[in-house]
């Protein structure tokens, strides 16, 4: 192995435990300190959730382009484009573009935590998985791009919802329900990290 090679896994690794301590940091994560019990979420929940999963499924079409490329999975130009794009199209969804920078932002750091988990699963096991259909920039990106709007539009619907005191314990519940695999449940608590603007309950 290269010195070179050696850097860059490095680095991921360096990289995947500061984001899985992000994540732990949301007080989502089931670490001993759990969201009090929820009741019924709003119907608006749900289409969020499952859209913030479905950019997180996404980003296992990422990993496997990455790795097959050898590109790193830190990008901080393609992220600084997707949030400029998402605040460009806050008003338009009726969202600040500071709720925008935030919310966008989780997602970015969510997906990296996929990405590196995958990469960090194939390394250990030594299983290189099958190239994606289409390229990081022709195709698995298109997707995440036309994903933009669905997700902005069920966060602007959930934005009356995100004081009630029992907002994270409805967001908890709903990423239970919907994912069940704990590389995206833990990547999905840090990408709603920043959904209810209150804290949860210790």
């Amino acid at each position: 192995m290269l010195n070179s090679d050696r850097l860059v896994i490095r680095e991921d690794m360096t990289m995947l435990k500061q984001l899985q301590l992000a994540a732990l940091a949301c007080g989502l994560v089931s670490t001993g300190v759990h969201a009090a019990p929820a009741q019924q979420p709003p119907g608006q929940l749900q289409p969020l959730i499952a859209a913030m999963e479905q950019r997180l499924e996404i980003a296992n079409d990422v990993a496997r382009s990455k790795w097959h490329s050898g590109k790193p999975v830190q990008d901080s130009e393609r992220e600084r484009q997707v949030i400029q794009s998402a605040e460009s199209r806050a008003g338009e969804f009726k969202l600040a573009a500071d709720d925008v920078r935030e919310f966008m932002t989780a997602q970015m750091e969510a997906n990296k935590m996929v990405q590196y988990a995958r990469i960090e699963q194939w390394r250990e096991t030594g299983h290189s998985p099958e190239k994606p259909e289409s390229s990081l920039t022709d195709g698995i990106r298109g997707r995440l791009d036309t994903l933009l709007p669905v997700l902005m539009q069920s966060y602007s619907a959930f934005q009356p919802y995100r004081s009630d005191a029992k907002c994270p314990g409805w967001v908890q519940s709903e990423i239970q329900r919907q994912a069940s695999d704990p590389v995206i449940v833990t990547a999905l608590q840090r990408a709603a990290g920043d959904l209810c603007r209150i804290k949860a309950s210790q």
